[in-house]
């Protein structure tokens, strides 16, 4: 409920129709029903039959049948920022296997991260090799592109998003770093990490601790990691 809600609130285009269940709503998904309509989303009834057969997973009387997945404009993340307190951004600098992208589009979905940010230039595209690797991943989570990804972050600090990157040699464990409140975890590719500028606009610095430092981390894998830790302890925080 919580994917769909937050596709819904980057706009209807890439969403064929929203399925809701026949009958009476609660609360939540009234809430959902009205911002499709707000948004000029097609919302059709249907049974629990129909739901199952066509989301196969657990869906909680609500569904989108989407478009395939394309990335979509930086304007899409002012909506984002303003209507979720408890936002969660995966934001990637120079990745550019797109397996790589779309294993990381499967955990932000997995891990309920609300969008995944890469720069236009200097980043994987989403080819069919992204969206296969995502496994459904690319059409729930959407994957936000931006001209700059340094004055993304800049932007978005202004808006109180905090700036969580994650480095090697990083002072600070990720598990002592405070990641409720709106949050973008940023994070460089395997070869490379973050590039200084994008360090600079960092608010936070932290590693993934390992008892092997010898070996590091693939980025899907870290930041697998790093958005378990976000969902931990805003868990723990309830």
């Amino acid at each position: 409920m919580n994917a769909v809600r937050s596709r819904l609130q980057l706009g209807h285009g890439g969403i064929e129709q929203l399925m809701v269940r026949a009958g009476a709503l609660s609360p939540r998904l009234q809430q959902i029903v009205d911002l499709a309509t707000e948004i000029g989303c097609e919302v059709n009834r249907v049974d629990m039959d129909q739901l199952d057969n066509m989301t196969r997973v657990t869906h909680q009387g609500v569904g989108l049948r989407l478009k395939p997945p394309k990335a979509i404009h930086e304007a899409a993340l002012d909506r984002l920022v303003e209507e979720n307190e408890d936002l969660l951004l995966l934001m990637l600098d120079g990745v550019t296997d797109p397996r790589n992208l779309g294993a990381c589009l499967r955990s932000a979905a997995a891990l309920g991260a609300h969008a995944v940010v890469v720069p236009k230039n200097n980043s994987a595209p989403l080819n069919d090799a992204a969206i296969k690797t995502a496994s459904g991943g690319a059409s729930y989570v959407p994957l936000i592109q931006v001209i700059n990804l340094a004055r993304c972050m800049d932007r978005l600090q202004k808006l109180g998003v905090w700036m969580v990157g994650t480095l090697l040699d990083a002072e600070q464990p990720i598990t002592e770093v405070d990641l409720c409140g709106k949050i973008a975890l940023v994070m460089g590719s395997e070869e490379k990490g973050l590039r200084s500028n994008t360090v600079k606009h960092c608010d936070f610095l932290a590693n993934i601790p390992m008892l092997n430092e010898q070996f590091g981390f693939n980025v899907s894998v870290a930041a697998g990691i790093c958005l378990y830790e976000v969902n931990r302890q805003r868990t723990d925080t309830r």
